[in-house]
């Protein structure tokens, strides 16, 4: 018997979970919500920064891969200079060549083709943490773009909220025309039958045009508020109005608050976690550099002149070539960079990254206090407009209670009209009191996710089955 019972309890702790998580907000604003968020500038905006920060970490990670260049020139070369050639002398001693050092012109064209080829091997890191740093910086962005979301997805919710609390007035205003019209007519009957007076008329019939009177406000507040969500969905309003769910209040319980999830401290970690890479970046610095290097080139020096002037026994000598080529010449090595000294630019780099650690962690700490004492002041929000939305549902039952006492009390002559109306008035302003609460108890519930960094997720989730 318990081995059938538990697949049926398992069912049901199931289903109650997946109506709990359901009750946060209705299915109908999910897409309202998604377009607000696709349709923000500013959120698209900073997308497209967290893809530039991308690119800069590819940027830098590409450092590490060879880079490949090729070259060609040409050129017209002319010098003019002195040249001292060891002296050559004949077997007998009797003529010496090249003594002394002589004068030179010389004129050319030469032309170049090169393929040149680096890679770093060794940058003392700087290239594994800088593009650490990077991706750090872009994950900061990332969470920060997350916090805008919520946010967003607050502000839609809201506005959402104040229009179904306008329907539900809206509710309560056609109520009331209905019972005061009923009273109207029965009241011009009894003035013609001589047993009401016309004052008794006159007040029913301004009281109905107060409610009129509230009817146009409404309408004109609820323009108001489909303007807004417009502005922020990109919807048509057709499809705004469609949205349609009943105000229930919001009950948040066995969730762990706390402000360990909000998104604007994660990216202040993750900010932190890119200066240390920072700090590593340049504290690698001081290590030498080591890459390694490889070239093929092609040159031709044609149409050359050379000039000596007054050699021995010849005289000036003029020589001419024209063509001196040089075949695919290939060079391959290992070379090496370190930075002895650079005039303490290092030194103050370090001291920058360290200072840029210290600060954005003083930031992060503050921030932190302020959203914790932020989430005690909205627990204890959430927990009084709880208690106040009870106390307002025992006002409208005690108001209804009166309403329809008096009403049988008017329709028997045993209270004036005055008093009737005065109950049809407490009974409007006990219920409007409730439904204002029950608004204040759903934003109250919604600024406690959002300061425990738990709104965004709850919100999607609730439309997953769990």
């Amino acid at each position: 018997m318990i081995k059938c019972l538990f697949p049926i309890f398992l069912i049901y702790t199931i289903c109650s979970a997946e109506l709990y998580a359901q009750h946060i907000v209705d299915p109908q604003l999910r897409n309202p919500i998604q377009q607000a968020i696709n349709s923000n500038r500013s959120i698209v905006g900073k997308g497209y920064e967290k893809d530039k920060t991308l690119l800069e970490a590819a940027n830098v990670k590409s450092k590490s891969l060879p880079h490949i260049t090729a070259n060609a020139f040409y050129g017209y070369l002319h010098s003019a200079g002195n040249l001292d050639l060891p002296t050559l002398n004949s077997p007998n001693n009797l003529i010496s060549l090249f003594e002394g050092s002589k004068d030179f012109k010389s004129q050319g064209q030469a032309g170049l083709v090169s393929i040149n080829a680096t890679q770093v091997i060794f940058s003392g890191f700087q290239i594994t943490n800088g593009r650490k740093a990077i991706m750090e910086k872009a994950k900061a962005q990332g969470l920060l773009l997350e916090a805008d979301k919520e946010q967003i997805a607050k502000s839609v919710v809201q506005s959402f909220d104040q229009l179904m609390l306008l329907k539900e007035v809206d509710t309560l205003i056609e109520d009331s025309e209905k019972r005061l019209e009923k009273e109207h007519t029965k009241i011009i009957k009894a003035i013609e039958n001589g047993l009401a007076i016309p004052y008794d008329r006159d007040k029913l019939t301004l009281a109905m045009l107060e409610l009129q009177a509230k009817k146009v406000e409404l309408a004109g507040t609820r323009e108001l508020i489909y303007q807004k969500l417009e502005q922020e969905t990109s919807m048509p309003l057709e499809e705004l109005k469609k949205v349609d769910y009943t105000l229930e209040n919001i009950l948040l319980e066995n969730i762990d608050f706390g402000v360990e999830a909000r998104k604007e401290l994660q990216a202040l970690d993750a900010s932190q976690r890119a200066y240390e890479y920072v700090l590593r970046k340049e504290k690698g610095a001081a290590l030498p550099q080591v890459f390694a290097f490889g070239s093929s080139a092609y040159a031709n020096i044609f149409n050359t002149s050379l000039n000596l002037k007054q050699l021995p026994l010849l005289g000036d000598v003029n020589l001419r070539s024209n063509s001196l080529k040089f075949f695919p010449t290939f060079i391959v090595g290992v070379g090496a960079k370190w930075d002895i000294f650079n005039g303490n630019e290092h030194r103050n780099k370090v001291k920058s990254a360290q200072l840029d650690l210290v600060i954005n962690q003083n930031k992060r700490d503050d921030i932190s206090e302020q959203l914790q004492l932020l989430l005690k002041k909205n627990k204890v929000t959430y927990q009084t407009a709880i208690r106040s939305l009870a106390v307002n549902k025992q006002q409208v039952k005690v108001a209804n209670n009166n309403l329809y006492l008096a009403a049988r009390q008017y329709q028997e002559g045993l209270v004036e009209v005055t008093e009737r109306l005065a109950a049809e008035n407490d009974y409007y302003k006990a219920s409007l009191a409730y439904y204002s609460q029950l608004l204040q108890q759903r934003q109250s519930a919604l600024e406690l996710l959002h300061s425990s960094g738990k709104l965004l997720n709850s919100l999607f989730s609730s439309y997953e089955t769990l």
